[in-house]
């Protein structure tokens, strides 16, 4: 009889219709730098486990947790609801401003983009084709980020080839940031320029401003990007970083970046790696 019911237990638990489909996937990259003569090896992988769900009435709810190289939290996971015109992202996720910034971050290792907050929720509506609107929120203390709470919010909309954003972050200790950009290309060329300005308390700015060029010839791309930090009148950073990125096998690249900080010489750095998606 008990062999009887055991038999009956495994059947009921192989019979359980699956609630949520996973899919794996990640990325491992190894690359090797020179800086100013200090050489250097790094190894930056995680993987991703994302479940997800349909509802009857169309909802779909799904989930994205990473783990690192070392079996660590890589950070980014969340939850995701999502229907129609309209999706929640909730755990360690971008704040309104993070999610539309970085247009000129193509690097692998070297380039700067902007500075970023992660907040604990981003709401996402799509009203029209184009346009995305974002706010988003932070409490005291979060999973997975040291922002403080606050909120933001911000724009998107994309015109043919030509994107811009904007949007504005709060904290309630009282610094902020804001941010603006515009980016799009014509053929094999590709531009990008995005300004950030952080402000503290005591109202003193910070302006990062970005630009950036890219141009495709079949599996490479030849990039350029230029990063200049300001602050009271001061440019603390002014680095121009190139890169050389070849499409080995459709997921596989072999990479070359180049940096130099004309205000800070031992930022003299060159990096060569690979790097695999999957």
């Amino acid at each position: 009889m008990k062999r009887l019911l055991a038999t009956t237990a495994i059947l009921a638990v192989l019979t359980t219709p699956v609630m949520a489909e996973v899919t794996i996937g990640g990325d491992f990259e190894w690359n090797y730098q020179n800086n100013d003569g200090t050489t250097t090896t790094d190894v930056d992988a995680d993987l991703n486990f994302k479940p997800s769900m349909t509802l009857d009435d169309g909802t779909s709810v799904s989930a994205d947790i990473n783990i690192d190289e070392d079996g660590d939290d890589d950070g980014g996971s969340s939850i995701t609801i999502a229907r129609s015109i309209w999706s929640i992202d909730m755990g360690d996720t971008s704040s309104a401003t993070d999610a539309i910034d970085d247009k000129t971050d193509w690097g692998k290792v070297l380039t700067n983009g902007s500075p970023s907050t992660d907040h604990a929720a981003l709401l996402t509506i799509k009203p029209i084709d184009g346009l995305k609107i974002m706010t988003s929120f932070a409490a005291d203390s979060n999973y997975g980020t040291t922002a403080g709470s606050g909120y933001a919010y911000s724009a998107a909309y994309t015109m043919g080839p030509i994107t811009v954003g904007a949007g504005k972050l709060e904290n309630d200790a009282g610094s902020s940031e804001t941010v603006s950009n515009i980016s799009g290309g014509v053929g094999d060329i590709a531009l990008a320029y995005e300004k950030h300005t952080a402000t503290t308390a005591a109202s003193v700015d910070t302006d990062t401003t970005t630009m950036s060029a890219t141009y495709t010839m079949g599996n490479t791309k030849l990039l350029v990007e230029a990063m200049e930090a300001e602050s009271v009148n001061v440019v603390s950073s002014d680095e121009m970083t190139y890169g050389i990125h070849h499409t080995v096998a459709p997921g596989l690249v072999a990479f070359f970046e180049s940096t130099d900080d004309s205000k800070t010489a031992s930022e003299a750095t060159s990096a060569v790696g690979i790097t695999m998606k999957f």
